[in-house]
């Protein structure tokens, strides 16, 4: 990366990374489509996914009108993406990091992510762990039988709900959400159950990759500011006021609520609700207004 590139990088769409999906709604296109040219891209697909920030090999995401990758001289160490939901989510788990086959003594990267709700219909619901004394077998019965979605802790979403999903815990995404997710850059999902979409299913991968203890750490809107911590993912919930953060890494920026104004280096950058930022250099300055609510996230090998 050099210093002729802006502190605070955008995200550009680019049709590899706007992802048509048989559960994807028109959200994404309403809130996106704010040229003509991103009106093509969109036309009258159903989706599901825009990768916002991404250096996945064939999946690369743009920013200054170059890939990302070659913006920032390298990988970045996290997917951001912004989900919209019209139909429920598989029932599914990723895996944990995990040893590479392929390359003797190197690791395959895990799963673990969180989603920040920037809006959800009244009756909209997320799912993740199991309910105590839910087991391995009793899953594997409910996955057959089509009740799993019983088998899960089930909580309310509504505007600013932040759950972070550790590797291994059962989840599934409802209908009626748009989410802004933060993960390891990884794509590996494996489905215990899809409401009969025909999809393949990975019912034998799922259980032996699924964890019956792993629980989400969960944060709602009139909780005190936070911060939260798995073993990847780093989030941190500002509110309204003046915030300075150093800049040692990559820091994905949510505007979750109201409009905030961020300052890095020669770059500023107005941003509102359901826009993402990247910060690569610091320090990093965030003026937040009344009501408004910003998150930073990051992820750690």
């Amino acid at each position: 990366m050099t210093a002729a590139v802006p502190a605070l990088l955008r995200p550009e769409l680019r049709a590899e990374t706007i992802k048509e999906t048989r559960w994807g709604g028109r959200r994404l296109a309403e809130v996106l489509s704010d040229t003509g040219a991103a009106r093509n891209l969109f036309g009258a697909r159903t989706i599901g996914e825009t990768w916002e920030f991404s250096t996945l090999p064939g999946h690369e995401s743009l920013s200054c009108g170059r890939r990302l990758d070659e913006v920032l001289g390298g990988p970045l160490p996290f997917l951001a993406k912004l989900i919209d939901t019209a139909l429920p989510l598989s029932v599914q788990v990723h895996p944990d990091d995990r040893p590479d086959p392929a390359r003797p003594g190197a690791t395959l990267p895990g799963k673990e992510e969180a989603w920040i709700v920037l809006d959800a219909d009244a009756d909209a619901r997320l799912w993740a762990g199991v309910r105590p004394g839910v087991s391995r077998d009793d899953l594997a019965r409910a996955a057959a039988d089509g009740t799993v979605v019983a088998c899960l802790e089930e909580h309310v979403a509504e505007r600013g709900l932040v759950v972070l999903v550790p590797a291994g815990t059962v989840h599934a995404i409802g209908a009626g959400l748009l989410i802004a997710e933060i993960q390891q850059p990884s794509d590996c999902t494996y489905r215990l159950f899809d409401y009969g979409s025909g999809r393949p299913l990975h019912v034998e991968a799922a259980l032996a990759t699924l964890d019956v203890a792993a629980r989400p750490q969960v944060w709602r809107p009139g909780d005190a500011p936070a911060r939260m911590r798995g073993a990847h993912v780093d989030l941190e919930l500002l509110g309204p006021g003046e915030h300075r953060r150093e800049i040692a890494e990559p820091t994905l920026l949510v505007g979750v609520r109201g409009t905030a104004i961020a300052r890095a280096d020669d770059s500023e950058e107005v941003f509102g609700e359901a826009r993402l930022l990247l910060a690569v250099r610091g320090p990093l300055d965030l003026r937040i207004r009344e009501h408004g609510l910003v998150a930073l996230g990051r992820v750690h090998p």
